[in-house]
């Protein structure tokens, strides 16, 4: 599966301070794999990022969470 190398400007990512069109209030997240109450994430941009899942558990595999401060708010 390929990837784009830069996600379109409309897309939150890991490796930006912020944007304007969620100001910084969260980050979308797919989750990659599970361990306990953390999950690996990745971005559109394909950054990954251990993300604490305790408010939203329980998580699969696959799904897309709303982030924010390295803890996953709500599921997409």
């Amino acid at each position: 599966m390929e990837r784009e190398t830069k996600p379109p400007d409309s897309y939150c990512t890991l490796d930006h301070d912020g944007c304007i069109v969620c100001s910084d209030a969260g980050i979308p997240l797919q989750v990659v794999s599970i361990e306990g109450h953390d999950a690996l994430c990745e971005d559109a941009a394909g950054n990954r990022t251990e993300i604490a899942v305790d408010l939203v558990a329980p998580v699969k595999a696959g799904e897309v969470l709303l982030t924010h401060g390295g803890v996953a708010i709500a599921k997409v």
